[in-house]
């Protein structure tokens, strides 16, 4: 979308919201540079203070006016995450289902286990989402999904997606 399309259509345009900065020691990123794809990069584990973190990002961006993707990187995690943790995500993510469904366009995670990628496709099976979730072995394979499905919307995608996707931009 180019300058006289964003003037033409303001509203394909999101104001990009502000989030917290990380707790110290933090093993996840997260990243609105690519707005409205939220960035989210798992390190080594992903532990309780990470997840909370991370739900009141969610919060913070679902306060905003307009639609995201998520973009959730887990290919530098090395052990699943605890039980503890894990209830802790469906707790959360079964909490903001409504909101999620009004301002979520998709979900991609990034996986690279076979194995641990099937198990999660087979999860989402079972507990489905209200926006379309997918996992993915590489990055750029989930940010072409995100990109597709931003611009299904109408949404302006930012060039540094599609450097990421391996893709050339769009110019207006």
């Amino acid at each position: 979308m180019g300058l006289a399309d964003r003037i033409r259509y303001p509203d394909r345009v999101q104001r990009r919201p502000s989030i917290d900065p990380p707790p110290r020691a933090a093993n996840i990123q997260i990243s609105l540079h690519m707005w409205p794809i939220v960035f989210v990069k798992v390190r080594n584990e992903l532990r309780l203070a990470d997840a909370d973190y991370l739900h009141n990002v969610c919060d913070q961006v679902f306060a905003v006016e307009g639609r995201h993707a998520f973009l959730v990187d887990c290919s530098g995690l090395r052990r699943t995450p605890g039980a503890e943790v894990r209830q802790k995500l469906k707790l959360f993510e079964d909490s903001r289902q409504h909101v999620s469904a009004k301002k979520g366009i998709c979900c991609a995670i990034v996986i690279q286990s076979a194995v641990i990628r099937g198990a999660y496709t087979a999860l989402r099976w079972i507990s489905a989402q209200p926006v379309p979730n997918k996992a993915f072995a590489t990055l750029g394979e989930g940010t072409r999904w995100c990109i597709e499905a931003i611009e299904r919307e109408g949404l302006e995608v930012p060039a540094e997606a599609y450097a990421l996707a391996g893709l050339h931009a769009k110019t207006g």
